[in-house]
């Protein structure tokens, strides 16, 4: 079972920040809870919390107005599915390729899990092709050992933590929200030239 808590002691993700404290542990809940689910349930679990972790990513980084949260949350919203979250995410330069390429196997995965009720296990062969695929990456960059159970929990454990992480720096203004880009054409100069500013 992967404890993603372990990187504290290390000192590669935490430097005594008590939120990201507070996210570690609620990461480590949730993947001992993982951890123990059959495969099925482990797979739908992961896709999940990422699917959510990714919408409020975006809400988080996006300008704060009821215009975003219809874009992402709510009946038919066009960043309201885990693939068009995932696409977003990486277009607006919120996830790594790595990070991407991830999200998009597990995306393939979970539909596998989802849309057949018989017949569909880590070992069949179109599904550990895609498992064969993930990245493998963890924060100390050691290789995760065991079959393509431990190989899609460790790798995508890695980037909930990290996507959790990144998400409550930007809600404690610890990351950079999306820049505005925005203006109107005016033949009065800026006050400000050259100054950047970021959404509301």
């Amino acid at each position: 079972m992967t404890e993603v808590a372990e990187v504290k002691d290390k000192g590669l993700v935490l430097r005594g920040d008590t939120d990201e404290k507070h996210t570690l542990e609620n990461l480590n809940r949730f993947l001992s809870v993982v951890g123990a689910q059959d495969d099925r349930a482990m797979v739908l679990s992961l896709a999940t919390f990422i699917e959510d972790t990714l919408g409020r990513l975006l809400i988080a980084y996006f300008r704060d107005c009821k215009a975003t949260k219809e874009l992402v949350e709510g009946f038919s919203a066009p960043l309201g599915t885990f693939g068009s979250r995932t696409k977003a995410a990486y277009s607006f330069g919120l996830v790594t390729e790595a990070q991407y390429k991830d999200m998009e196997i597990l995306r393939k995965v979970r539909n596998q899990f989802a849309h057949n009720w018989e017949g569909v296990s880590l070992t069949r062969n179109d599904i550990q092709a895609l498992i064969g695929q993930l990245s493998g990456y963890t924060v100390d960059h050691k290789e995760i050992k065991g079959g393509n159970r431990e190989k899609m929990l460790g790798t995508l454990s890695t980037c909930c933590m990290e996507l959790q992480i990144f998400l409550g720096r930007l809600i404690n203004k610890k990351a950079e929200k999306a820049p505005d880009v925005s203006h109107r054409l005016t033949t009065i100069k800026p006050t400000e030239p050259g100054v950047r500013r970021y959404v509301d």
